[in-house]
């Protein structure tokens, strides 16, 4: 086995599926974090792993807290290659759970300044003693992904998109 090389130019891919929803009875989220974090661990540095790590945190946490259809699958898909990491997570959704999630997305997306966004939900939040819907954003403001979701032949498709080049 060779040390030498770029190793964060190393391509990773990585698919998880789980099916179904309703037999999930622990921490899935932290789990499949905690893998691919090690599993980049090999090849990039902690900074890029934490990232990860954070995103299929958020996102499968998301899943599990909102998704009606139990009965379907969960599909987690990492990508990376020393330009971007891509992770994709799909889960079966109803067109309105679909649109609710379009539109938080388009209000993050069209933020001026995502951090200013942040502070001002966290501020509104803790006036009304509210908890919950900040991690979307953190993901965009903190860890500066590009977040997108998609609906397709009846999932829901979010995809967190990291470009790594001059980064790693």
């Amino acid at each position: 086995m060779s040390a030498g090389g770029n190793r964060t130019q190393t391509a990773v891919g990585a698919s998880i599926s789980i099916a179904p929803l309703d037999h999930v009875a622990g921490d899935v989220a932290g789990l499949l974090g905690n893998f691919l974090f090690d599993l980049l661990g090999m090849f990039y540095p902690r900074q890029i792993c934490s990232k990860a790590n954070v995103v299929v945190i958020e996102l499968v946490t998301n899943v599990m807290e909102h998704c009606s259809i139990r009965d379907g699958a969960l599909r987690v898909d990492l990508k990376i290659d020393g330009d971007e990491l891509m992770i994709t997570v799909a889960n079966p959704a109803t067109e309105d759970e679909f649109k609710a999630v379009q539109e938080r997305f388009t209000v993050i997306a069209n933020a001026e300044d995502p951090r200013k966004l942040l502070a001002d939900t966290v501020y509104r939040r803790r006036i009304d003693k509210a908890k919950g819907g900040l991690g979307l954003m953190r993901l965009t403001a903190e860890s500066k992904f590009k977040l997108t979701a998609e609906y397709e032949q009846g999932f829901l498709v979010v995809k967190a998109l990291f470009p790594m080049r001059g980064f790693a």
